[in-house]
Formats: structure tokens, sequence, C-alpha cells
């Protein structure tokens, strides 16, 4: 018995760990013959991530039987941070080892790096994440996402999330004054420079900026990151691993209660 997967590029994996350490310490990566599940919410339990890497994203993949995988985030970044982006990444844990083995072969300089890491056990509950309607579901670069969240963070704390017809509006308010910005519907092949937005009803949403900028780091995953939106939900941002079919990477934030 053995789990075994072969990833042509390490990127693919490199840049979910980078954005999920941001959140949590430690995660457990459950294993099937369908590919890789994660499920994790942070310390203070106002976030989750979820993580969907489907059979399909592995060159070679083989996982006899369901297994966990639990990892520490920081010790799993640095081994990644062994690999290029580019180089072949192979793991493999045999049934019941301590211990997952990281392979990464540069193919182009004839070059192996391999690295045991210890597996911890890890408590961990399983929340079943309903499909959600929102009233906002809007698509737009990733680069974007991640330069409004980051630029109005430097102003204050919360970030207003208001949504119409007209566009989504991204509003701070803080000690050295109120910024926004606007974003309108545009139409682009690119998915890098599109803004979708479809609006069942307007909606006006409070959230953490400190997270969604933890959130936004993920945005080397895929060109474009969706947000779903809704009256008193927790947001959705989800960002595709290069396509659909590879799976996606998803979190969640409750919404700030206004006082």
């Amino acid at each position: 018995m053995v789990l075994e997967f072969t990833l042509s590029q390490a990127s693919v994996l490199k840049r979910t760990i980078e954005a999920m350490k941001e959140l949590c310490k430690e995660i457990n990566f459950d294993c099937s013959e369908k590919g890789i599940e994660v499920q994790s919410m942070d310390s203070s339990h106002v976030a989750l991530v979820s993580l969907i890497l489907r059979e399909k994203a592995f060159q070679d993949y083989k996982c006899d039987r369901a297994t966990t995988l639990g990892m520490n985030m920081e010790a799993v970044s640095k081994v990644m941070k062994m690999c290029n982006p580019t180089d072949v990444l192979k793991l493999r844990q045999e049934n019941g080892a301590d211990h997952a083995t990281f392979q990464c072969e540069n193919t182009a300089e004839d070059e192996v790096a391999e690295f045991d890491l210890k597996l911890m056990q890890i408590e961990s509950e399983h929340m079943e994440i309903p499909e959600q309607q929102y009233s906002v579901v809007t698509k737009m670069p990733s680069a974007k996402f991640l330069k409004i969240v980051k630029d109005l963070k430097e102003f204050g704390e919360t970030l207003q999330i208001s949504a119409s017809k007209d566009g989504l509006r991204f509003s701070v308010k803080g000690d050295l004054g109120d910024g926004n910005v606007m974003l309108k519907p545009r139409e682009s092949d690119k998915i890098e420079e599109k803004v979708e937005l479809n609006v069942k009803e307007p909606v006006v949403a409070t959230f953490a900026l400190a997270y969604l900028v933890k959130f936004a780091k993920a945005a080397p995953l895929c060109g474009q990151v969706e947000l779903g939106v809704g009256a008193d939900m927790p947001i959705a941002v989800k960002f595709e691993l290069d396509n659909a079919e590879n799976g996606h990477m998803q979190f969640h934030l409750a919404p700030k209660v206004e006082d």
C-alpha cells in the first residue's frame, strides 16, 4: 500500500502551500483515489480554507486507499523552497510510515533533491461546506483583487464591499480618511483583464481586511478570482488551479457584524 504522486510542475503545490500557511500552522491532506482535499479553519475560527486537487492535476497519481497526511505548514514550505517552480515533484508515503518523501527533480540540470518530512497527528473536524447561492458573484483579475485589498489595508482594518448593477465598490474608513475603489464590468478575452459581475440583488457586506489580504496572496494560482457575496453570509474567494478540471482553492470568511 502506497500513496505516490507526481506533479509535472512543483509550482502548483508550492503556491497552494504558500497561500495556506498564511492561515494555518498545521494541515491534514486527505488523499483518496480521486485526489487530494484539504479543509482547515484558521486558529481564530473566522476563516476556512479548502483545497481540491483532482487526479487530473497530476502527471501520475496512485492512492490505493484513503489516507491522511498531517503536515506542519512551515516545514512543508521549507521543503518546497528546495524545489524550483518548474521542477518535477514526487511525493511518496509507504503505508503506516511516519514520514512522507518529497523528491524534486530539475530535469534541465539533472539534479534531484530529496527530503523525508515527518508527519503529524492533527485533530480536525470535517465541515460540510454547503453549496451557497450568492446574491453577487464577480470574477475579476486576481492581481487586481490583491492590489485593491493591499492598498486599502493601508487606511483601515475593515473593508466594505457594496455591489450593484453599476459595479463593485470596495470602501474603507480609517483614521487617515475614507477611500474606495470602484470596479465596473469589463469585457476582455483575457481573464487577467476581464471583470464579470452577476448581481441578483444589491449587497453591502463588511469584512476584516487582514484576512482578505491573506486570501488574495493566492493570486499566483490563477489569473482570475471569483468572489461570492451575500447579505449576512461568509464571503467566498475562489481560485481555480490553472483550470477547473485540476481543482480549486477556496477561502471563506465570516462577515464583521456592525455594532
